[in-house]
């Protein structure tokens, strides 16, 4: 009966996260494709269309927190726990979850009720977000990489940090030699961040080490799928705190056969020529990038005009790998030797983010297969039926 009560509890809080989730995406969706926010994903916005958004956004939201008030006085849960225990590592990550949504939340609507109300424009940028998001990703991290360690209902905070010790420290080790290695700079802020992202994956690593040695049955996916899931966060950080601490972009006036140096690498402008495509003409640049004296990558990047609207459009020209992206957009033509304005990006490890995203996904898939969230209501019954029975 403890067990039961102890997930449903989990699980009620686990419906109305996903229920808020889902309305955080259909709001998004309205404010984008409605107009009221401009955003790259505004090409699409159609007031007509925003309106249904935001009919069927009331619609189902309204019902989801309707049903869920209905049936939420049902779910009673009477079990305790410690302070240092994996119940309170769950409750606090979800809280630093949720203020991180709500300030995202908070920075996207804020200047546009200030905006409706009359009271001035203001634009939410950069500085917000990251005074915002690293006091609450630290311990975020943190809890992350503890967590997995940490029995339920109560545990010893020095057993958990005899195991956890040597992790901490390599982690420590590796960012430095990373920072100071395999870096443009050495960064403090970069450093703090890669201990944690590197405290984070090999926390994970080593429990699910200790855990398929220790079973001597399967492993539920509801742990491998968590594993998966924070090695995830683990990747995500590192790739969001480089691309943002190491990224370079440049606007750059270049001529045919000119060069231009950004970080390791360099962007040599060979000329644009007119193109045409199956509903479009445009003007193509080639850019061939080199690193130490060898090629990297030939770029075409591209000035479109469409045939349909002949509003002219700008291609970039993406050279992608797991360490870093290049990218080469084209801009106006200047003066009358073949001279065009470029945008050069250098972009690390940006791939690392959507990569985390990606694992984190499919962590959160591999644990909803665990055969036990199927079988648990079964198994509840079948376990009740002689009970009846014999009442009978």
């Amino acid at each position: 009966l403890a067990v039961t009560e102890k997930r449903a509890t989990f699980k009620a809080w686990t419906v109305l996260l996903a229920i808020s989730a889902f309305s955080l995406s259909l709001l998004g969706t309205f404010l984008v494709r409605s107009g009221v926010l401009t955003s790259v994903h505004a090409f699409a916005s159609d007031p007509a269309r925003g309106v249904f958004i935001l009919i069927f956004l009331c619609v189902v939201v309204g019902g989801s927190l309707v049903l869920y008030g209905w049936r939420a006085a049902q779910i009673k849960g009477t079990v305790g726990f410690n302070f240092f225990s994996r119940e309170t590592a769950l409750l606090l990550n979800n809280i630093f979850l949720v203020v991180l949504a709500a300030s995202i939340l908070l920075g996207t609507l804020y200047p546009l009720l200030l905006d409706a109300l009359g009271l001035g424009k203001i634009s939410v940028g950069p500085p917000y977000f990251t005074t915002i998001f690293v006091p609450l990703t630290v311990p975020l991290a943190m809890l992350i990489g503890i967590g997995s360690w940490l029995r339920w209902r109560q545990d010893e905070p020095r057993r958990v940090w005899h195991s956890l010790r040597g992790l901490l420290v390599i982690a420590i080790v590796v960012a430095t030699l990373w920072t100071s290695l395999g870096l443009a700079e050495f960064l403090v802020s970069a450093w703090v961040s890669l201990v944690l992202a590197l405290w984070v994956m090999l926390s994970t690593l080593s429990s699910v080490w200790q855990r398929y040695r220790a079973s001597a049955n399967a492993v539920p996916n509801s742990f491998n799928g968590m594993s998966l899931a924070h090695f995830g966060v683990g990747v995500f950080i590192v790739g969001i705190t480089l691309t943002s601490i190491y990224s370079l972009e440049k606007d750059v006036r270049l001529a045919p056969g000119e060069t231009y140096t950004l970080g390791d690498y360099n962007f040599q402008f060979v000329g644009a020529v007119p193109v045409s495509g199956p509903n479009y003409t445009a003007q193509q640049g080639r850019v061939i990038v080199t690193r130490d004296g060898h090629e990297v990558a030939t770029l075409v990047p591209q000035k479109r005009v469409y045939r349909v609207q002949q509003n002219p459009m700008t291609e970039a020209a993406i050279d992608a790998g797991f360490l870093r992206d290049l990218f080469v957009a084209l801009g106006e033509p200047r003066g009358d030797a073949g001279a065009w304005s470029l945008r050069l990006y250098y972009k690390p490890f940006i791939r690392w983010i959507w990569t985390g995203t990606v694992l984190m996904a499919l962590g959160g898939l591999w644990a909803a297969t665990d055969r036990r969230y199927r079988l648990g209501r079964k198994a509840t019954v079948v376990t009740q039926r002689p009970v009846v029975e014999s009442a009978l």
